[in-house]
């Protein structure tokens, strides 16, 4: 499961080193830690676990035995004056349910407790996905932030060049005006990332409703370098086949097939509630007339002219029909999606490492070279100026790429229901009704 979370958190490579000074920076671990202990949603299930286990242990009760008292020929007239010729009955009684009623309700109520956590998981792991993508947005803004601070460094030192060469008489002042325009530009563009960078980041801790007590989100795992020293993205997809493979898997697909185990219960509750119920009891009979007392024993049972469940019973039969098909297109829906985001996955990929491996170096060439033959007077401020912005709009589209590139990660594990939720040390293990154990996945062995 730690491959999973490395995968996760290993996509994000040759970002920027952020320059905030920060102790500890809040990691994907801690934000699911502190989203699972405080989300609204989640923390709702546990008073509706508690609410299934009462009903379970209802199921379970047996019907209680009944005592019935009777008094005849009391207070008459005549010969029956008084209660010289009354007649005392006790009688106590047991239902005896018939069909394994008891055993059907326990087992209803059991569907209905792994449906339940099965919706629970459901919901845990779209709660995850929306905080593990929010969590994307405050590392992208934040690694522009840091290439924005970097890129005012670059203009800054380039300003004091052109300066140096204006107060040598090389060139116009136009061209200090020019840079000087430049740098202002990208101070705007910062104060907007950082109020963007703010706004996130307060979205973020809306999971947990809590404060923004972090200033920076902690950096992925870095890039690894081959033989030749050179920078390269050790990341595969699984096969698209095994993703299929891993369809019923799917949150959706478990759900439903949890349904279909709840209607089958259903049904078969119907199927036992239609067996008649057997009474039985024993008592004593007392005659003051004669001074005698007698035994009493009755047995009662309804008489089933008809199925009393039959309509019950067609109901659930053709909803367990419903919920199959549902299932099927449901899974059908999911393989075309799995197939859309893998190829989307595949496209970023090889954007990512041209981007990396040519795009990237030539625009630090270009830039340096740019330099040295403004210096020389070859080129223009407004050529240096584009040598600068194609290096920096390289690294941003390799950013944006980047975060891109984890999100299509992100959807392929939410569709087959296997997320950074191992992020969280086998959060699902925390739910309130946790009793489930770890499934193998396709993204095991992909690092």
């Amino acid at each position: 499961m730690k491959k999973l979370s490395h995968l996760i958190m290993g996509l994000a490579v040759c970002m920027p080193q952020p320059v905030w000074a920060e102790q500890t920076p809040l990691s994907l671990k801690n934000v699911l830690q502190r989203t699972q202990a405080n989300h609204p949603s989640l923390q709702l299930y546990k008073e509706k676990a508690a609410v299934i286990e009462a009903n379970r242990l209802q199921a379970g009760l047996s019907p209680n035995p009944e005592l019935s008292f009777s008094l005849e020929n009391a207070f008459g007239t005549n010969e029956a004056k008084g209660v010289s010729g009354v007649e005392v009955t006790l009688l106590i009684s047991q239902l005896f349910e018939r069909g394994d009623k008891k055993q059907r309700r326990i087992a209803m109520q059991d569907s209905k407790l792994a449906q339940f956590q099965t919706e629970y998981q459901l919901t845990q792991l779209d709660v995850f996905t929306d905080a593990t993508a929010q969590y994307y947005r405050v590392m992208r803004l934040q690694n522009l932030l840091t290439l924005s601070q970097t890129q005012q460094s670059t203009v800054s030192a380039a300003l004091s060049t052109i300066k140096q060469r204006a107060a040598a008489g090389a060139v116009s002042n136009a061209d200090v005006a020019r840079m000087q325009f430049e740098y202002g530009t990208l101070q705007l563009e910062q104060q907007q990332l950082e109020s963007e960078f703010t706004t996130a980041k307060l979205r973020l801790a809306q999971f947990w409703l809590g404060e923004t007590d972090f200033n920076t989100v902690q950096k992925l795992l870095p890039r690894r370098s081959n033989s030749n020293g050179n920078v390269k993205t050790e990341l595969s997809l699984p096969n698209l086949a095994d993703l299929h493979n891993a369809i019923d898997m799917a949150p959706e697909i478990q759900l439903i097939a949890q349904q279909v185990l709840a209607e089958q219960t259903t049904m078969q509750l119907a199927s036992a509630n239609s067996i008649a119920d057997l009474t039985l009891g024993t008592g004593v009979r007392f005659h003051n007339a004669s001074n005698s007392a007698s035994l009493l024993f009755e047995a009662a049972m309804p008489l089933q002219l008809s199925n009393p469940q039959q309509g019950n019973i067609k109901a659930a039969r053709a909803q367990i029909d419903l919920l199959s098909e549902q299932q099927q297109l449901i899974r059908q829906s999911l393989k075309q999606q799995i197939s859309q985001t893998y190829n989307q996955a595949q496209n970023q990929q090889r954007r990512l490492l041209q981007l990396q491996s040519q795009l990237l170096p030539l625009a630090k060439t270009l830039i340096s070279q740019s330099l040295d033959s403004y210096r020389l007077g070859q080129i223009s401020v407004l050529q240096l100026l584009d040598a600068q912005k194609e290096r920096f709009n390289t690294e941003q589209t390799i950013i944006n790429t980047q975060v891109a590139l984890l999100n299509s990660h992100l959807l392929l594990q939410r569709l087959i229901g296997n997320t950074s939720l191992s992020a969280l040390n086998n959060a699902h293990s925390l739910s309130p009704l946790s009793k489930e154990t770890a499934t193998s996945s396709p993204w095991s062995n992909t690092l």
